[in-house]
């Protein structure tokens, strides 16, 4: 029988004894702090088809714990006699290694999956505590505004990173109701910011900018970026249909707050006080419907009709471009060099990260934006004033950027990819998902803010602007093609829009 070694020692004489449970092995050096006799325990349980356990102890051991239990130092079942130090080093290594390697693996993943957050955006994040700091420290309000203001552009970049990969460890319904609530979680965010301050002249200006900045300035860039790529490109009627009724429908609701203000106020026998009752009930119960067709119209896209909307999210990773056609000579050229770098990595793109650290990043997002959009909003009055700016200007076309800085780049990405249909879902979505869930959902819960109660009147000037922006968007999409000079038209509205509020100062 082999001699077991001791780096402390050099080990005795063994002698065995065998009873009928336990092996008793001579000292192992008991004079230089050695471990003394050891002994090996094994069960006698006459089992069919099972080997006998095997454990040891040394006699120090047992005289530390003060019982006779047997203390197992290998998990190990073999048949035979003693377990050599050379095969327990080789089990301990090799119970080492399998950690190691997990831990690899786990952080290897890790690593994968936050490239999902890599973005040239990130740059931007030096703002965020540049933008606190400033807003803590009572500099410049020309200052706290910017700093914020760019710091939650790349906030907000991956804050929809964070939704999409909590959205994919779900179902496709659960995955759509998630991507739908927190899709303009910072107009939500900013909305609630300014509510807190009492601002709703910036809630209405912010919603109905993020609406025309979607329509317009998204959707325009997508066609006429799309369109120098390729010819023409073609639109799911059946997706360019549901998001044309929705529009249509919340400029419906939005349209009627607006003349119903105006009717009232024709009506002298009404007072001021309870015209302004009257003219809140009726926003109310608007909001409500709105978000009830809201609710119908998720029915419809993950429910009754989820297969028109699967089509769409099967673009997202085609294995053959199809749709457009491509031009040959330079525009050819210019476009594979502008869609390759678009293009993001394969392994990349599927990498998704883990529930708890997807949701870690996301509660994180919302909390560093719910911060910096207390300030932004705080400060609006005095970067106006400083940059001779209107507030009207400020919350109708930058305050938008921060919350469509998202879908502006997925969308101008995925038409550059001959990916229509996907690009109008992200810019029309966004657009129905504002007017349809987030200003029904101001309104409601301004009536338990104790602050003001916000109405759905948005002003005669801005009613007829997104009701001229919703015609215009129906019209480009009604014979389910798409071309830059489409696109062009769609920018266009948007510059003149932008110019009449800079204007009106």
């Amino acid at each position: 029988m082999a001699q077991p070694s001791r780096s402390n020692g050099t080990a005795g004489p063994l002698g065995e004894h065998r009873g009928n449970h336990e092996v008793s092995y001579g000292s192992f050096d008991n004079s230089g702090g050695g471990v003394g006799s050891l002994t090996r325990r094994r069960s006698t349980h006459a089992v069919p088809n099972r080997v006998p356990s095997t454990t040891w102890r040394s006699a120090r051991d047992a005289a530390h714990d003060g019982c006779d239990a047997v203390t197992p130092t290998n998990s190990m079942r073999r048949r035979g006699s003693a377990i050599s130090d050379s095969a327990l080093g080789a089990y301990a290594a090799s119970m080492e290694r399998k950690v190691d390697l997990q831990l690899h693996e786990r952080h290897a993943g890790m690593v994968e999956a936050l490239e999902g957050y890599n973005s040239p955006m990130n740059a931007l994040l030096v703002f965020v505590p540049l933008g606190i700091a400033a807003g803590l420290l009572d500099w410049s309000q020309t200052l706290v505004f910017l700093f914020n203001f760019l710091g939650v552009i790349p906030l907000a970049m991956i804050l929809g990173r964070a939704t999409e990969d909590i959205a994919a460890h779900t179902n496709q319904t659960i995955g759509g109701l998630i991507n739908a609530t927190f899709g303009n979680a910072v107009e939500l965010i900013l909305s609630f910011s300014a509510l807190k301050q009492g601002k709703l002249d910036v809630i209405r200006d912010t919603l109905v900018g993020s609406v025309l900045s979607n329509l317009l300035l998204v959707l325009g860039a997508s066609f006429f970026f799309g369109g120098l790529v390729y010819r023409e490109q073609e639109v799911l009627a059946a997706v360019a249909e549901a998001n044309g009724d929705l529009l249509s429908f919340s400029m419906f609701g939005f349209v009627l707050p607006a003349i119903f203000s105006l009717a009232l106020m024709s009506n002298t026998t009404i007072g001021e006080t309870k015209r302004e009752l009257v003219e809140a009930r009726f926003s109310l119960f608007t909001a409500v419907v709105l978000l009830a067709m809201y609710i119908l119209y998720l029915v419809f896209q993950l429910y009754t009709h989820a297969e028109l909307y699967a089509e769409v999210e099967e673009e997202a990773n085609p294995d053959v471009e199809a749709g457009g056609s491509a031009p040959d000579g330079p525009i050819g050229d210019a476009a594979a060099a502008v869609s390759s770098p678009l293009e993001p990595d394969s392994s990349a793109s599927e990498a998704v990260a883990s529930l708890p650290m997807a949701s870690a990043i996301l509660v994180c997002a919302v909390v560093v934006v719910s911060i910096c959009s207390e300030f932004v909003v705080g400060s609006i009055e005095g970067f106006s004033r400083a940059a001779g700016l209107g507030e009207s200007f400020i919350a109708l076309v930058l305050l938008p950027i921060i919350g469509n800085a998202v879908e502006h780049w997925a969308a101008v990405v995925t038409a550059v990819k001959d990916k229509m249909d996907l690009s109008i879902g992200i810019a029309c979505g966004s657009s129905v998902q504002i007017a349809l869930f987030v200003a029904p959902v101001m309104v409601i819960v301004s009536w338990f803010a104790g602050a003001a109660r916000l109405t759905l009147n948005f002003h005669l000037f801005e009613t007829v602007c997104l009701v001229m922006s919703v015609q215009v968007v129906t019209m480009t999409m009604r014979d389910s093609r798409t071309n830059w000079l489409e696109g062009s038209v769609l920018l266009c509205c948007y510059l003149i829009i932008a110019s009449a509020f800079f204007f009106m100062g």
